[in-house]
């Protein structure tokens, strides 16, 4: 290996490495947004909003360390294939937790009492998918760190079965959302099937990280 390509590859693994704890806090941002939505469903208000605050500063802090890693990217020395796919990797995970911040702030806007119960078991299934994806997405990232791509290849494709769930429960909790709209407020019916796509989108960003992860895996160690 050539000098200019070790330097490449050793900086590339120190972003990957800081990327891991990126995915981490976007874990987090996904576990705390699964808690708020469980917790709206129980009708657990207190709860809900101290879930909220951490969904609030932890996706706060995600960003914080996007900004560090992209700034890590443009000092350092990479082939310029190198930097768009870790790139690719901070942008579509700093999405997941974006979406999850974004779900749990459209659940302020709607009355739980005018939401069916049905509905919101829907959404946490859903939400359970991504927060499960968002775990692997970060096993994935050690297990490339390592080396071993035959994990991370198996990871994603766990990661893409995720998403396929998330668009099945999908399917389900839109049939029992428009029969809300029946009877609901519009604005009421259109913010409750936003969060049900929003949730969806996360779970697409999860897929989206994964086929980065594979490429990576395929190409690059």
């Amino acid at each position: 290996m050539s000098t200019w390509s070790w330097i490449s590859r050793t900086r590339e693994r120190k972003a990957l490495e800081l990327y891991i704890e990126h995915i981490s806090k976007i874990k987090l941002v996904v576990d705390h947004a699964t808690e708020a939505l469980r917790a709206y469903r129980e009708g657990d208000f207190k709860r809900f909003n101290e879930e909220w605050n951490k969904v609030f500063d932890l996706e706060r802090e995600a960003d914080d360390l996007k900004r560090k890693i992209l700034a890590e990217l443009s000092r350092g020395v990479f082939h310029p294939i190198d930097r768009e796919e870790v790139i690719r990797l901070v942008i579509n995970s700093d999405d997941i937790a974006s979406h999850a911040k974004a779900w749990t702030r459209r659940l302020h806007f709607v009355q739980r009492e005018l939401v069916h119960t049905s509905i919101l078991d829907r959404l946490v299934e859903m939400a359970n998918c991504v927060k499960e994806a968002t775990k692997l997405i970060k096993d994935a990232s050690a297990e490339l760190i390592a080396g071993h791509e035959n994990k991370v290849l198996e990871i994603a494709n766990m990661i893409e079965t995720l998403e396929e769930n998330v668009d099945d429960v999908r399917a389900e909790a839109l049939r029992e959302v428009f029969t809300y709209c029946d009877s609901a407020k519009v604005s009421h019916c259109l913010l409750v099937k936003e969060i049900v796509d929003i949730i969806e989108d996360a779970a697409d960003e999860c897929e989206n990280v994964a086929d980065v992860l594979r490429s990576v895996a395929l190409f690059k160690f």
